[in-house]
């Protein structure tokens, strides 16, 4: 009687394990997503959630998350479909979604989705990047920030962004102008180095033109150099 019940156990081990991608034509992935603010981690209720199966958008759901931020769809195992989350105030998230990638074996899907604050216009501050004085080296205090941008962006591949260089004001405004466009295409090269698309960001110089403050002072000339990040659209074309 032991053999027979330890024989059975496996059997059901065995059972269970079979993985999601053996699931039938017609099975169903039941897919829970979360919605969070990025910068608060709070949940997000209210927020509209679009998917379509494709390629012909034969099929398309709108649903909303609920209190918790949560929301489910139920999408045909063999099939892939069109994602779009959106809501004013924050950069929409699109993406591809193939059911059975990462499902469990019971055909179940649990992703986290974190929104960012912005939007097309909106301009994000790296509030930490650093070069040398006078020069296009990035230092090594900045490399977080940049390492989160990039995360960000990887994270949103229908986000593009253009990259808005500044120097202060004093001295010559032609050198200004050449400092400014390689510290840009410096930030340029290192979220390229990390993976993201070059397409994905332009990069513009200013110079000295466009000053924050006016003022001679050392602490006030640093808060005119900077880059700024700025999006230019978040549609994913196809």
């Amino acid at each position: 009687m032991k053999q027979f019940s330890l024989l059975l156990i496996v059997g059901l081990s065995v059972f269970f394990a079979v993985p999601a991608a053996y699931a039938q034509p017609d099975s169903l992935v039941t897919y829970t997503g979360t919605i969070i603010n990025k910068r608060t981690g709070k949940a997000l209720p209210g927020i509209t959630v679009i998917y379509k199966k494709l390629p012909y958008e034969s099929e398309t759901g709108y649903l909303k998350t609920n209190s918790e931020g949560k929301f489910t769809a139920y999408f045909r195992a063999h099939e892939k479909y069109a994602l779009l989350i959106e809501n004013e105030g924050f950069i929409k998230v699109a993406e591809m979604v193939d059911p059975l990638a990462g499902a469990a074996a019971d055909l179940t899907v649990e992703r986290t989705f974190k929104l960012i604050e912005g939007g097309v216009g909106a301009v994000l501050k790296l509030e930490h990047l650093k070069f040398g004085l006078g020069e296009a080296t990035i230092l090594e205090g900045s490399y977080a920030e940049l390492d989160e941008l990039a995360e960000m962006l990887l994270e949103t591949p229908n986000l593009k962004i253009r990259l808005e260089g500044h120097t202060d004001y004093v001295g010559n405004p032609t050198a200004n102008l050449n400092l400014s466009q390689m510290r840009v295409d410096a930030v340029k090269k290192y979220l390229v180095d990390k993976g993201v698309e070059g397409s994905r960001i332009e990069t513009k110089a200013f110079g000295g033109t466009q000053p924050l403050v006016r003022s001679t002072s050392s602490s006030d000339r640093a808060v005119n150099r900077r880059v700024e990040v700025r999006i230019i659209d978040d549609s994913r074309k196809n």
